[in-house]
């Protein structure tokens, strides 16, 4: 299991255009066989600050979503918005371990 978790900002101006083109891009990753979980998370306190919680199967399944041509599209639209450069933390699962089937 690979889980990353990617915390950005978007200028204030491109919340609701972000939001429409990060929805399009979530609604059609989670279609694919190798993502467990993808999350888009919005601060409460803060509206441009945004995660996207990814939880996929294996790095296999990473590779390929990072190839796709809705991802690729999203990356394309939302390249301008971003206020400053995001991070991207890798996760290893520890609770509650193996994944229930």
């Amino acid at each position: 299991m690979v889980i990353f978790q990617f915390h950005h900002h978007i200028k204030p101006e491109f919340i609701e255009t972000y939001k429409a083109a990060v929805l399009e891009d979530a609604r059609l990753s989670i279609q694919e066989e190798g993502i467990l979980r993808f999350e888009v998370l919005q601060d409460s306190q803060d509206p441009t600050h945004f995660s996207l919680l990814e939880v996929y199967r294996d790095v296999a399944a990473r590779e390929y979503h990072m190839q796709t041509p809705y991802l690729l599209k999203f990356r394309e639209t939302v390249l301008g918005m971003f206020a400053q450069k995001g991070q991207v933390d890798e996760f290893c699962l520890f609770f509650p371990g193996e994944i229930r089937k």
